[in-house]
């Protein structure tokens, strides 16, 4: 078990963005192509899997997958109604045991290959590993009246984002757990924490400012002044 597969969940509705920032190109390559561009990038990944809505496969793979020759995408596979669901399903279309999943966000094209190999080297030592930032902003917690309650620590605060990356095995029984025990999925926000749930340790590796997440108009915009930049 040498191989590393990475999972890529791209099968949210981006109603935050107002189109379909899966397929629409950015700076002229679609933003899901750019981004299975980075991963790829990895030597490490010796293999990918993609997770789209159901009604998007076909468009995909021809439009993306097949017309950028993203030749390392082993599959790509129906998502679900959450992202829980969504890895889910592609772990299930894992086929061979892989030493090391990893799962990265369909709109964050800004990946390093630095940062994805450390990553991955932090997972085989530790369990898992996220990529992840320091917290700049002040933090004030509040109450329901919107009143300060208290200003929190920010030197022991980190913003979570992907890669986030297991050795497959123990992360596959963790998930496995988590079905079990039906925990509701509106309380996982991210993959780590059904790692953590079962008691697995996840090491933070530390990532940089540029591997954004385009969610909102806003981030499509910087995006685009990102892609000129290092063009």
């Amino acid at each position: 078990m040498k191989n590393t597969i990475a999972i890529i969940p791209a099968a949210g509705s981006a109603s935050r963005m107002g189109f379909d920032k899966t397929t629409s190109k950015l700076n002229g390559i679609p933003l899901l192509a750019r981004t299975i561009q980075a991963i790829s990038s990895a030597e490490s990944i010796s293999g990918i899997i993609v997770a789209v809505p159901s009604e998007k496969i076909t468009k995909v793979t021809k439009d993306i997958v097949d017309k950028y020759n993203l030749n390392k995408v082993m599959k790509v596979v129906t998502g679900g109604n959450t992202r829980t669901e969504t890895v889910w399903n592609a772990l299930q279309a894992i086929e061979h045991p892989a030493e090391i999943v990893v799962i990265h966000d369909g709109a964050r094209p800004f990946i390093s290959t630095d940062i994805i190999e450390k990553s991955i080297k932090a997972a085989k030592q530790f369990g898992g590993a996220i990529v992840a930032t320091k917290v700049i902003p002040t933090i004030k917690e509040v109450n329901s009246k919107k009143e300060i309650h208290r200003t929190i620590d920010r030197s022991k605060l980190w913003a979570a984002a992907t890669p986030q990356v297991f050795r497959y095995e123990e992360f596959l029984e963790a998930y496995k757990d988590f079905l079990k025990e039906r925990i509701d999925y509106k309380n996982i926000t991210d993959d780590a924490q059904i790692f953590e749930l079962f008691g697995k340790t996840v090491k933070i590796v530390e990532g940089d400012c540029e591997n954004i997440k385009i969610t909102t108009p806003f981030d499509w915009k910087t995006a685009e002044m990102l892609v000129i930049r290092s063009s």
